[in-house]
């Protein structure tokens, strides 16, 4: 059988893109050219933010763009970029374009000179010393861990004596004694007005004072009571609890009634009891005669 060529150069395939309107392109997929830092990025909802446990900030790092060739920002301005000429050598006749270094092209990195031309930020080491950061005021929370930070060390004030002589005006002087330099017999003989030993009669510091000036001291002795006695001494409820049970009544020392049998005390009910009988246990009429082994022989 001959092959119709016309009818098989009209066949389209079913897979792609579909070329007549009454077939419907099927959906294609395919791999994807975002980043997966930018796919962390998107935003699905409040309870999805807060299970993120770190921050997709950009931080104190931007991203820049470089200043040479296209620029992708509309506020920038894309700069003249030379390329090498495609016209022949000769000699003869001249294009009249310009040639290499004809144009004198700013750099785009650093301060922008051109006012049309944004200078991009950028980031520098701080020249300021700890001591200085450390006094940078942020908030009222964080100062509270800094407390005493920037106190005055010690030996930094001078503090006045509490002897002697007080400088400040709100404290006062306290009394002070010294020697005499008055001589003590100027008029009278020594020998003469001057008792001898052993005429005042002085009392002891220890013991009863018999004068009504000084105080008799209290005065410790050895106790004559019992440990036993001692113990039973009450001094506070938390005292007592530590020696509950100290005092009672310790094993074998009450008579314990049984609770099998027969209960004397009369709070106690006796439980029934059960017994052997004494009934014989042939109740009919007997002959009366022993049996064999009835009499000792």
């Amino acid at each position: 059988m001959a092959r119709d060529d016309s009818t098989t150069r009209m066949l389209r395939s079913g897979f792609g893109s579909q070329v007549k309107s009454q077939n419907g392109t099927l959906p294609e997929w395919g791999f994807g050219t975002e980043h997966r830092d930018t796919t962390n990025r998107l935003y699905l909802s409040r309870e999805q933010t807060k299970a993120m446990h770190m921050s997709y900030s950009q931080g104190p790092v931007y991203k820049t763009y470089s200043a040479i060739g296209p620029q992708p920002e509309s506020k920038f301005n894309s700069s003249a970029a030379p390329g090498f000429g495609t016209a022949g050598r000769s000699n003869s006749a001249r294009t009249g374009a310009p040639g290499p270094g004809t144009y004198e092209v700013e750099s785009g990195i650093g301060p922008m000179k051109e006012s049309k031309r944004s200078t991009s930020p950028r980031a520098t080491f701080g020249n300021a010393t700890r001591d200085q950061q450390s006094k940078v005021w942020l908030d009222e929370e964080l100062m509270k861990t800094a407390g005493g930070g920037t106190s005055p060390g010690p030996n930094t004030y001078t503090q006045p004596g509490s002897i002697g002589r007080m400088v400040d005006s709100k404290r006062n002087t306290a009394p002070t004694w010294r020697q005499g330099t008055e001589g003590r017999f100027k008029d009278s003989a020594p020998s003469r007005d001057v008792p001898g030993a052993g005429t005042y009669k002085t009392f002891g510091a220890i013991g009863n004072q018999t004068m009504s000036q000084k105080k008799t001291l209290p005065s410790p002795k050895i106790g004559t009571g019992q440990r036993d006695a001692f113990k039973k001494i009450f001094i506070s409820k938390d005292h007592e609890k530590s020696m509950y049970g100290e005092h009672s009544p310790g094993p074998v020392t009450s008579e314990f009634v049984s609770s099998i049998g027969s209960q004397r005390l009369s709070a106690k009910t006796s439980m029934p009891s059960w017994g052997f009988g004494t009934e014989k246990r042939v109740k009919g009429p007997t002959t009366g005669t022993p049996g064999p082994g009835a009499y000792y022989a």
